[in-house]
């Protein structure tokens, strides 16, 4: 019974933790909150930059160099939030929790800092398999009717 219990209990946790969200929802969301057209690169850069980061889930954390990589866009501990990372900048001024959250307000935000500072070559991904190829294709379906 006691076994049963700690089974079913981590099997929620597990799906707790791994929120995935659908392409189309990663498409309204980055529309919803400015980054189409973002310092000119189309909402396609920033789904496929996501995806290529996360594959959309938006709990993801992943142990980096230095400090974690959190949220959808698996922004760094050490430089833009605040994870209690020794010597962290958190130049996003935000809990790196914030970027766990579904909304993707806070992960939005900071990834506007990042492209206005860094622009997108910041993140690896994107320079590997966004820049420079067809962007039309992480949009596509997702069309507002």
């Amino acid at each position: 019974m006691k076994v049963t219990i700690a089974v079913l209990c981590l099997m929620w946790l597990c799906l707790c933790e791994s929120r995935r969200l659908k392409r189309c929802d990663v498409v309204r969301i980055f529309k919803q909150e400015g980054l189409d057209g973002f310092e000119g690169f189309s909402v396609g850069n920033y789904v496929c930059t996501a995806y290529w980061e996360s594959r959309f889930k938006t709990h993801r954390v992943r142990s980096a160099d230095t400090g974690k990589d959190y949220g959808i866009f698996q922004i760094n501990s050490f430089k833009w939030c605040d994870d209690g990372t020794p010597g962290g900048k958190n130049k996003c001024k935000i809990p790196c929790s914030d970027l766990l959250k579904d909304d993707l307000k806070a992960s939005v935000e900071c990834a506007k800092l990042i492209v206005k500072t860094e622009g997108l070559k910041s993140w690896d991904t994107w320079e590997n398999y966004c820049k420079g190829r067809k962007m039309s294709r992480w949009v596509k379906g997702c069309e507002e009717h």
